[in-house]
């Protein structure tokens, strides 16, 4: 019939095309589909591929031979499944660009749910042509994985919303479990999943409680095998990254701008600084040396409370700005760039505003948007996680 929009399929198969294309020529015109990871502008890949020749040599998760937890496994065992495949960074490109194209589709479907059509195709066309985001998918970083993964668990959610089966419930933990293992951080959104619960069939109900445990049950059996593994390597109990103390101290001690700080020679001041080459102390363990990142950054917290308050907004300062984790100042970056992601700021506002209004349908939505601030004020604020030791194509 005339008048007819485009099928949702139609428009699917669109975003994913145009996604996919967008991703390959900006990667192959930049990075290089052929480009060894260790020849990538970004640090945290050379970390990875560390960790992944170690797992294929037969060493185990080690760094430089090191047992080591000091990111999370999940995306090193799916470059070490890829390496095994095809032994060559250009088909681990690939299916990252898929996977990429294949999250403005998840995003699509998500917002389609939780709001309309309309809603769910701005979000994805947005994130389908994010200069950043388009840019990630040809670095061994775990952006790649984390954010297929987070909009499938908030797409399923949906589902759970309305019909929670067993078999959706389980499936909603199994992919928490998942996310946390590729982002260590969302193993405390757990309680979140329980708020939503409750606010969806009330605190009376003995369903939201149902739901809450086989979640948590799920998401802790994919989670417990890791966290046994580096009992036994690592004699300490890390749920999923041993590091989360210096992570802790890096955005809170006296160098410390709103961004995140490497411990050192120059920047630790209460003691020795760190030896090991891992960030730690020889002869202290994990939780050691945790312990020790802790009493840093709390003793200076509350030596200089004026100042940790003044931190904290620059923490969020450098979040909705455009900076990297580990650098002083505001990347340079074109006007287009900059536009853009003043475009983006304007329509998650718009979400979120659009969100509180049925906020019960899109609870977990919001909670991400809280979790985000909180793990910003707790540790470091930046658009981008990369060290200084990596350039985009539009850095200065």
């Amino acid at each position: 019939m005339r008048g007819e929009g485009p099928s949702p399929r139609a428009l699917l198969w669109s975003i994913f095309v145009f996604a996919l294309v967008v991703r390959l020529a900006v990667t192959a015109g930049t990075i290089g589909l052929s480009t060894p990871a260790a020849a990538e502008p970004a640090s945290d890949s050379r970390i990875h591929m560390n960790l992944v020749q170690n797992l294929l040599n037969g060493h185990g998760f080690s760094y430089n031979g090191v047992p080591t937890a000091i990111t999370p496994p999940l995306y090193i065992f799916f470059l070490a499944g890829l390496y095994t495949l095809f032994g060559h960074p250009a088909p681990v490109r690939v299916v990252q660009v898929l996977l990429g194209a294949a999250s403005c589709v998840l995003l699509y479907a998500t917002g389609r749910k939780m709001f309309n059509p309309a809603t769910g195709l701005i979000a994805a066309v947005l994130l389908s042509m994010s200069p950043v985001l388009v840019y990630i998918g040809g670095l061994h970083l775990t952006e790649n994985l984390f954010l297929p993964l987070l909009l499938l668990f908030l797409w399923l959610s949906t589902y759970v919303a309305e019909q929670p089966t067993g078999i959706s419930v389980a499936g909603l933990g199994i992919l928490l479990g998942l996310v946390a293992l590729t982002r260590a951080a969302f193993v405390s959104f757990l309680p979140f999943v329980l708020i939503w619960a409750v606010t969806l069939w009330g605190v009376r109900n003995p369903l939201a409680y149902r739901v809450y445990g086989l979640a948590a049950i799920s998401a802790s059996l994919v989670i417990m095998p890791w966290t046994v593994r580096n009992y036994v390597a690592l004699g300490a109990v890390v749920p999923v990254q041993s590091n989360s103390g210096m992570m802790f101290w890096a955005g809170n001690n006296p160098h410390a701008a709103g961004g995140w700080i490497w411990p050192g020679s120059e920047t630790w001041t209460a003691g020795s600084p760190p030896d090991d080459g891992m960030y730690g102390w020889r002869g202290l363990t994990v939780d050691q040396d945790n312990q020790r990142y802790m009493r840093a950054a709390i003793t200076w917290i509350r030596e200089h409370p004026r100042d940790y308050l003044e931190l904290l907004g620059r923490k969020l300062v450098r979040l909705y700005g455009f900076t990297r984790a580990e650098d002083a100042g505001a990347l340079q970056v074109p006007p287009t760039v900059v536009l853009f992601h003043m475009l983006l700021l304007m329509t998650a506002v718009a979400g979120v505003l659009l969100a509180i209004r049925q906020w019960r349908r899109c609870f977990l939505l919001l909670a991400l948007v809280i979790f985000t601030n909180v793990t910003t004020l707790l540790f470091s604020g930046g658009t981008f996680r990369w060290s200084n030791r990596m350039g985009l194509p539009w850095s200065s």
